[in-house]
């Protein structure tokens, strides 16, 4: 039995084992190679399965991409009234899924939108409709969806320096110093004190 299949949950059946692993494998070579110069071919080697069968659960490349590149963020669980609590559960939940899993459906996605341009539209879709769109949401302000957008590119900064680009002092330190440093500016843009 492969280290996958033991791995597998229980009940899963071999369809969505088989499934699994195509996703698993496809994150790791679109984060590594990027969208352009990862192929079916080595996503199949990497999974241990046949080109056709990546084929018939995905129908192509660009859907296999979409596929393994989707995420849903809690809206309902990371959104408070508060629009200051809703940046930081939104900078805490990503920075802790990125830690968790560096082969995160976002960080492959940020890592493949640097070079393909299909990636970077799904990414500003993405980021527009699960995140910025949430924060403005709670913000009553006319500029809103400004704020909710500088909100986000700053968070999305900070994950890219901290996870992709390792930079120092940023990459080494603390979450909860990350967070208690780099909140109170992202709150400002969010809601700012009077």
């Amino acid at each position: 039995m492969t280290e996958a299949a033991a791995a597998a949950p229980q009940g899963e059946r071999k369809g969505e084992r088989t499934r699994r692993r195509i996703l698993e494998a496809a994150r790791a070579l679109f984060a590594e190679l990027g969208y352009e110069r990862t192929t079916i071919r080595g996503i199949a080697a990497a999974a241990e399965v046949d080109k056709s069968s990546i084929l018939q659960y995905f129908g192509s490349k660009q859907q296999l991409f979409r596929a393994a590149v989707h995420w849903h963020v809690p809206i309902a669980e990371l959104t408070a009234d508060d629009p200051a609590q809703s940046v930081h559960n939104f900078l805490h939940g990503m920075l802790s899924s990125w830690a968790a899993d560096p082969n995160s459906p976002m960080a492959v996605l940020v890592r493949a939108s640097m070079t393909s341009e299909e990636a970077a539209e799904l990414l500003r879709r993405h980021i527009t409709t699960e995140v910025v769109d949430a924060i403005a949401a709670t913000v009553d302000d006319p500029e809103a969806n400004l704020r909710a957008s500088l909100a986000g590119a700053m968070m999305m900064g900070i994950a890219a320096q901290r996870y992709l680009l390792r930079m120092p002092y940023i990459a080494d330190a603390d979450l909860d110093d990350v967070l208690r440093l780099a909140g109170p500016a992202i709150r400002n843009v969010i809601a700012p004190t009077a």
